[in-house]
């Protein structure tokens, strides 16, 4: 029996187009394209061409696709591209006087130029090429949320209908199809979201295994639920309610690549993320050790980093049929197995991680015992058993703390607030004031407002960002409730994004 091998990516960057410059604006978009999402593209491509079988899901979030297909990305990250490879070329005067030092040098204008034509040769369209990848079967490509909103924290189910709603209309917009897989944002579930998802003909999501509710000869619509633990619980999707499926993640393949002490990234070969060069920004070093100070760090040896992809794609590779086949001999059958993480980890964060990704399917295609699969061909193959699930997300501690603590409360009472007041207009609202509202009121609600301020990434930035969107929110209400008319300097038109978007098309009918 073939083992099914389900690899799912979530890519996700809130609204930076025009917001701010480095250290914190649309830099982040830029450096994502360039060290994940070209990449990515890339590899995909070489697996076509060299006819290796093999699908992955790879959720890309609303608001990310809309930010991909900007004019004013294609433009911005051009220019932004000039002004790196200036840097390169001041960094030959810094760096050691070493053939070592120049090879590297003139390895990254190399790739940097590659990386330009490969652009180029997409007319910037990087969206465009992820689709055209789900046409030939490379992809499944899954939506989420309009603006990523932390659903679980939500004060009412209309506001969730509306964050699914517009996620969906997003990608039926530039997907040119409908959506069947769904992105939870930080995987936040919470009891009935399933019924919302079902309402969009949306077919499953991604849960960790830990959310199972494991309890004992629970009830089910009638229908009794077989006992199963958190152990047991990922061999398989589940039917949580409303033929809504959950894949749930295999705690193996999370460990093998996220652990911080075992993690593939994390070894020495591969390049330091956390050192740049002071003036350009550029990497040159290797993580060397964990316990090696940033001052100490060895110079980046890109071959020696690719053979060590290799071999780390083998061992992976290796687990996943090891996995399928001990699951054979318990149970008789290989069961699923699910490997979910940020796509912005492969490449941005693990440089080499594009690569990584590409050698697994390539080993799983020559060994032919484990198949990776798209979600949706499990759904086909397998009749699923109904479970259940526990409130939670994939944030530590598997609750809502990293969104909502002490640091953040002031937040979600003010995004409470807004979600009645906008609730209650809903009747009332049309036009181009509707729709205003509609985007700013989704901006408002990203969980990335609240990430940035717990993790203390960019607290200042999230402060800022969340208030702007939050004060364009309640002038437009004064605005719809007074003269019916808002200047556009205090609200809604310096945000293009949904413009495609009308609140009658995502309201509930």
């Amino acid at each position: 029996m073939n083992g099914r091998f389900v690899m799912v990516l979530h890519s996700h960057l809130p609204y930076v187009l025009g917001k701010g410059r480095w250290p914190f604006g649309e830099e982040w978009l830029h450096e994502i394209a360039l060290d994940t999402y070209l990449p990515l593209l890339e590899e995909f491509e070489r697996l076509d061409h060299d006819n290796v079988p093999g699908t992955i899901a790879l959720g890309i979030t609303p608001i990310l696709m809309e930010q991909l297909k900007s004019p004013a990305f294609v433009d911005s990250f051009r220019t932004w591209i000039d002004v790196k490879r200036k840097a390169l070329e001041q960094d030959v005067s810094r760096l050691p006087d070493t053939p070592e030092a120049h090879d590297l040098n003139m390895f990254y204008r190399e790739e940097l130029d590659q990386h330009l034509r490969q652009f180029d040769m997409l007319g910037g369209d990087l969206l465009g090429a992820f689709a055209r990848l789900q046409e030939s079967g490379r992809l499944e490509i899954l939506t989420s949320c309009a603006t990523h909103g932390y659903m679980p924290l939500f004060g009412n189910d209309e506001s969730r209908r509306l964050q699914i709603r517009t996620g969906v209309a997003v990608y039926q917009h530039w997907m040119g199809r409908r959506p069947t897989g769904f992105w939870l944002p930080e995987c936040g579930y919470i009891p009935g979201v399933e019924r919302l998802l079902a309402e969009e003909d949306l077919r499953y999501f991604i849960a960790d295994a830990t959310t199972f509710d494991a309890g004992t000869r629970q009830e089910h619509t009638d229908v009794h639920i077989p006992v199963a633990t958190s152990t047991e619980a990922p061999w398989t999707p589940w039917n949580i309610g409303a033929d809504v499926a959950v894949f749930l993640r295999n705690p193996a393949t999370s460990k093998q690549v996220w652990d911080r002490d075992l993690g593939y990234p994390g070894n020495g070969a591969y390049r330091e993320f956390h050192k740049r060069c002071e003036s350009s920004g550029w990497q040159y070093w290797r993580i060397t050790s964990k316990q090696t100070d940033l001052g100490a760090k060895e110079l980046y040896r890109p071959d020696e980093a690719r053979k060590r992809v290799a071999e780390h794609a083998t061992h992976f590779a290796s687990l996943v049929r090891d996995l399928a086949a001990q699951r054979e001999k318990l149970t008789g059958d290989p069961g699923v197995i699910v490997a979910a993480y940020d796509t912005e980890l492969f490449g941005h964060w693990w440089y080499e991680g594009s690569g990584w990704i590409a050698a697994v399917l390539r080993d799983l295609a020559s060994k032919g015992s484990v198949s990776a699969v798209a979600p949706t061909t499990v759904l086909t193959e397998r009749n699923l058993p109904l479970g259940r699930l526990r409130e939670s997300s994939w944030g530590a501690g598997g609750d809502h703390s990293t969104w909502m603590n002490p640091e953040t409360s002031w937040i979600w009472d003010n995004i409470c607030d807004d979600q009645r007041h906008f609730i209650d207009l809903l009747p009332q609202l049309h036009g181009q004031m509707g729709d205003m509202l509609l985007r700013e009121i989704l901006l408002e609600e990203s969980s990335d407002w609240p990430f940035l301020i717990t993790t203390g990434q960019a607290r200042t930035y999230g402060t800022a960002r969340f208030l702007e969107h939050h004060r364009k929110v309640r002038a437009l209400f004064a605005a719809i409730e007074g003269t019916g008319q808002v200047p556009a300097s205090q609200a809604g038109s310096d945000d293009p994004v949904f413009e495609h978007i009308r609140l009658n098309e995502v309201r509930r009918a």
